[in-house]
């Protein structure tokens, strides 16, 4: 690599890697600021590998050498950084015209980075990720290989119908246009390390990039707009299970995400067996997740109602988030679920948190009482997977296998996972 001076700051260019086709199209450009030149290093060469063009910072001295930043599409910001530290950083981020999407990273503990995600969120600057020090050079990799993302402005004016970037009638038009795609995250049996499933996860396709759940999930629910998006979803989704079923992907199970806003008034237990006779999929391939994103308190009895239907009909029901929710275990009482999700905060800190790790085991062990399923979100190395399986975890979803895919690379991943067991 080749040493240059931008500013006052000091500079390492990376080399540019050939890629076959990846030449004739605009590479993407990420520089990586952290004062660790060998963590530089290591990033710029995976980013390399993965079809970037590269530039790294290891000493800054003022603002004036973040003056290079609009030029890069990907920031990878060492939060800890000597002089101007990261939260200074994303101060200074929130003025720019064009944002480079951020990749967070600290050796301090999971909260810290939390919350720089949490104020970069407030400043309306894309993160594609966050990284934990040391770190697996998969976990960068699929970082790099994500989607990009479009901020939103902040929650509280999305659920107030204040100015916002989307309005109602942008995502009506987006439904009509069936721009809302299921992507499809694996799901990992821990006890054979075949493919247990997927979770589908809806993303925007929007014109200016891919928008997360986040950003227009509160606009469409406080809109009644959750029920047409759900329904396209499990539509896409079937859809999508008989065309893996022609690549020989079978009995893979899925897992679609509810609301339990306007629920009741979905009716999903008399639409369903509807489509299972259009699609050649049964009802025991499909789980549904309850999100806590409007909590089951249990005045709710429509809704409680329309659950326990699905469940009657032979459908799976999953609490997610589970650990989180002030009410989950009334809600394991209230309602049959056949499975407990619990939240990736807690797995993610399992073994650097004494409390994490206690809230994990006590949810495996609950689950293994209950005879329910338990599957652990937010598995991004082989150290957390062999915790997991050690707890007697039954299945596993996160980064060390794959981020969320549009089908036909999930298609491409499944086969190449496959072939290596």
């Amino acid at each position: 690599m080749n040493n240059v001076i931008a500013g006052n700051a000091q500079v390492k260019m990376g080399t540019q890697n050939n890629l076959g086709d990846q030449r004739e199209i605009t590479r993407r450009k990420l520089l990586v600021i952290d004062d660790e030149e060998d963590i530089c290093e290591l990033i710029s060469e995976i980013a390399e590998l993965a079809g970037y063009e590269t530039d790294s910072i290891s000493l800054l001295n003022s603002v004036d050498d973040l003056s290079v930043l609009e030029a890069f599409d990907v920031l990878a910001l060492d939060l800890s950084m000597p002089g101007l530290d990261g939260i200074e950083i994303l101060h200074y981020m929130e003025h720019l015209n064009l944002k480079p999407q951020l990749v967070l990273m600290t050796g301090f503990e999971q909260s810290v980075l939390e919350g720089a995600k949490k104020l970069a969120d407030q400043l309306q600057i894309p993160v594609l990720g966050t990284l934990s020090k040391p770190f697996q050079v998969q976990n960068v990799k699929s970082l790099l290989m994500q989607p990009f993302t479009v901020p939103a402005k902040n929650k509280s004016q999305l659920r107030s119908g204040q100015a916002n970037d989307f309005s109602v009638q942008e995502i009506e038009r987006a439904l009509v246009r069936n721009e809302f795609i299921p992507h499809f995250q694996p799901q990992i049996d821990l006890a054979t390390g075949q493919v247990h499933g997927v979770e589908a996860l809806v993303r925007w396709h929007h014109d200016r990039g891919i928008v997360m759940p986040d950003n227009f999930l509160p606009l469409i629910e406080s809109n009644k707009l959750i029920l047409p998006l759900t329904l396209s979803v499990i539509e896409q989704t079937m859809a999508q299970m008989e065309r893996w079923q022609n690549h020989g992907l079978v009995d893979l199970q899925v897992s679609i995400n509810l609301s339990a806003a306007y629920l009741d008034e979905l009716n999903l237990a008399s639409l369903m067996p509807q489509l299972l006779q259009k699609y050649p999929v049964t009802a025991e391939m499909i789980t549904f997740e309850i999100t806590e994103r409007i909590a089951l308190d249990g005045s709710n009895q429509s809704c409680l109602d329309a659950l326990t239907r699905l469940r009657l009909k032979g459908f799976f029901l999953s609490l997610d988030d589970f650990g989180t929710g002030y009410s989950s275990l009334a809600q394991l009482n209230q309602l049959p679920f056949n499975e407990i999700k619990i939240d990736k905060g807690f797995v993610m800190h399992a073994l650097s948190s004494p409390i994490s790790q206690t809230i994990v085991q006590s949810s495996i062990s609950l689950a293994k009482q209950l005879g329910v399923r338990c599957i652990a979100e937010g598995v991004e190395t082989k150290e957390i997977e062999s915790f997991l399986i050690e707890s007697g975890c039954d299945v596993a979803q996160g980064y060390l296998y794959s981020p969320s895919l549009p089908s036909d690379d999930f298609i491409l991943w499944a086969k190449e996972y496959l072939d290596k067991l």
